[in-house]
C-alpha cells in the first residue's frame, strides 16, 4: 500500500506537464497506442489524440472489438482483434476495415509483427489450448491462412502465449512466454513460463534454437512493448529491462519506479501503456482513487538512465552435436572393420569349396584380392599368378578373362551383388588402375 502512495504522488506530479489529462473509465475498453508522433486512446466508443490536440479529436471509433493490438508501420498502423481474425487500417485520421472475416479466439496474445509487408501471428491461446503456429493475415484474400514452415512443430518453440517476441532484420525471434512443454507428462495439466530462446529464418523456413535463460517475471503480471531501441522493454511490478534476442543482450534499468506498474490500469490481463518515440516517453493509463486518468511520464524519469548489460541466455552449444559427431563416426569406423574382417572371414573360409569349382588361374587372382580386402590391389599385381614366359599384353588379357570369370561365379554361384569388383586410379599414381572385392 506504501508503494502504490508514493506511485501515485510520483506520477501525479509529472501528470502536470500535460495540458489536459484524459479521465477514463476505469473498467471497461481502454486501448491506447501510438503512430508516428502521436498517441491515442481508446475508450468506450470515442477516440482521443493525446500528443497534440486537433480539431477532429475526440470522435467516435464505430469500432465493434475490445481486445485490441496495434502494429504500426510507418504513416499506416493497423488495429486487430487480439486473437486475430478482425483488422482495421489507421492512417491517423479514421479506421478501415481490410478483412472478410471474423474475430478469432484461437492466439489471443500471440506475438504480432509485419513481415514483407504481411501482418503476422506466432502462438497464442485459443479453444483451450496453446499454439506455436505462424499465421498470416493474406491481403489478397482478406483471411489470415497458416504460414508454412519445414521444421516440424516439435522442433519448434514450445507453444506460448504472451511473448516476448522481436523481429529484426527480417528475422523472427521468440523469447519466453506462458504456455506448456509438449515433452512433459501431462502437459496441458501443467502450464509454466517457458524460458528459452528461438529464431526463424523466413529464407529457409525453419527454426533454430538459440539458448535458454531466465527472467525475473511472472505470469500474467508483465507488459511488453515492442520497437523500443530496436529491443522490447519488458515492465513488471518489480524489474525493467530490455531484450535483444538477437544478439543475445539483456539491458536492466536498476533506478526504474517499477512501483509504478502497480498503479496502471489493467484489464483484459494487459497493461494500458504505449511508448512514443517522438515525445520519448510514455502514455499510461492510472488508478486514482474514484477514477483513471491517462497521464505522461518521459523514459528517463520512468526507467532512470542507469543501464546494466549482460547476456539474455545461454547459447546452445555446438560442443555437444560434435562430440555426438565424432562418436558415431568412430561406432561407424569400428562397424566398418568389423563387418570388414568378418567378410573376410567368411571369403576365406569358402576358399576351398571354391577351388574345387574354378580354374587354378582364376583361383589364384581370387585368393590375393580375399588376402587384400577390403583394400584395393594394384591390378598390375594379378599378372603375378601367369608363368614368366607370358608377355605383358598376354598377363593382362589373361587377368582381364579371369575377372570374368570370377565376376560371373560369385554372382551367380555365392549370390553376392553385381558388381563384384570394384575398380579405381590409385591416388598417388593416376596411371594406376587398382582392384578390390566389393
Amino acid at each position: 500500500m506504501k508503494h502504490t502512495i508514493i506511485a501515485v504522488i510520483f506520477m501525479s506530479h509529472f501528470a502536470t506537464s500535460l495540458a489536459q489529462n484524459t479521465v477514463v473509465p476505469e473498467y471497461g475498453v481502454n486501448f491506447l497506442f501510438s503512430l508516428g508522433a502521436d498517441s491515442y486512446l481508446i475508450s468506450k466508443d470515442s477516440i482521443y489524440c493525446l500528443s497534440e490536440p486537433k480539431a477532429e479529436y475526440p470522435k467516435p471509433h464505430y469500432l465493434t472489438l475490445n481486445k485490441l493490438k496495434f502494429l504500426d508501420q510507418d504513416s499506416v498502423g493497423y488495429l486487430k482483434n487480439r486473437s486475430g481474425g478482425v483488422i482495421y487500417s489507421f492512417d491517423g485520421h479514421s479506421f478501415t476495415r481490410l478483412d472478410r472475416s471474423f474475430p478469432f479466439k484461437s492466439q489471443n496474445f500471440s506475438y504480432s509483427f509485419l513481415h514483407d509487408n504481411k501482418i503476422m501471428n506466432f502462438g497464442g491461446y485459443g479453444l483451450f489450448s496453446f499454439k506455436n503456429i505462424l499465421t498470416y493475415f493474406s491481403f489478397d484474400k482478406k483471411e489470415t491462412e497458416i504460414f508454412p514452415q519445414k521444421s516440424a512443430y516439435a522442433d519448434s518453440p514450445a507453444p506460448r502465449h504472451k511473448i516476448i517476441g522481436q523481429y529484426k532484420d527480417g528475422e523472427l525471434f521468440i523469447g519466453p512466454g506462458y504456455g506448456i512443454l509438449p515433452t512433459q507428462k501431462n502437459p496441458t495439466e501443467h502450464h509454466q513460463m517457458i524460458f528459452d530462446y528461438w529464431k526463424f529464418s523466413f529464407k529457409t523456413s525453419e527454426w533454430t534454437k538459440l539458448g535458454d535463460g531466465n527472467l525475473d517475471m511472472d505470469f500474467p503480471d508483465y507488459v511488453s512493448i515492442d520497437n523500443y531501441n530496436g529491443n522490447v522493454l519488458v515492465l513488471t511490478e518489480n524489474t525493467a529491462f530490455e531484450c535483444d534476442i538477437k544478439n543475445n543482450l539483456l539491458i536492466s534499468y536498476p533506478d526504474a519506479k517499477t512501483n509504478i506498474v502497480s498503479t496502471i490500469n489493467k484489464t483484459f490481463e494487459e497493461y494500458k501503456i504505449t511508448y512514443n518515440k517522438t515525445q520519448g516517453g510514455f502514455y499510461c493509463v492510472l488508478n486514482k482513487t474514484d477514477k483513471a486518468e491517462v497521464i505522461f511520464i518521459s523514459q528517463n524519469d520512468f526507467l532512470g538512465t542507469k543501464k546494466i548489460y549482460s547476456k539474455l541466455y545461454q547459447e546452445t552449444s555446438n560442443m555437444t552435436y560434435y562430440i555426438l559427431g565424432i562418436l558415431l563416426l568412430v561406432v561407424l569406423t569400428i562397424t566398418y572393420f568389423k563387418l570388414s574382417k568378418n567378410e573376410s572371414a567368411k571369403l576365406k573360409s569358402q576358399l576351398p569349396k571354391i577351388r574345387n569349382d574354378i580354374k587354378q588361374e582364376d583361383f589364384n587372382i581370387l585368393k590375393k584380392l580375399v588376402d587384400a580386402y577390403p583394400d584395393y590391389l594394384n591390378y598390375s599385381e594379378l599378372f603375378d599368378v601367369f608363368p614368366d614366359h607370358y608377355g605383358y599384353e598376354s598377363k593382362q588379357k589373361k587377368a582381364r578373362q579371369s575377372i570374368v570369370n570370377l565376376e560371373k561365379y560369385m554372382s551367380e554361384k555365392m549370390h553376392r551383388k553385381s558388381p563384384v569388383f570394384l575398380f579405381r586410379q590409385s591416388n598417388e599414381d593416376r596411371r594406376i588402375k587398382q582392384i578390390k572385392i566389393r
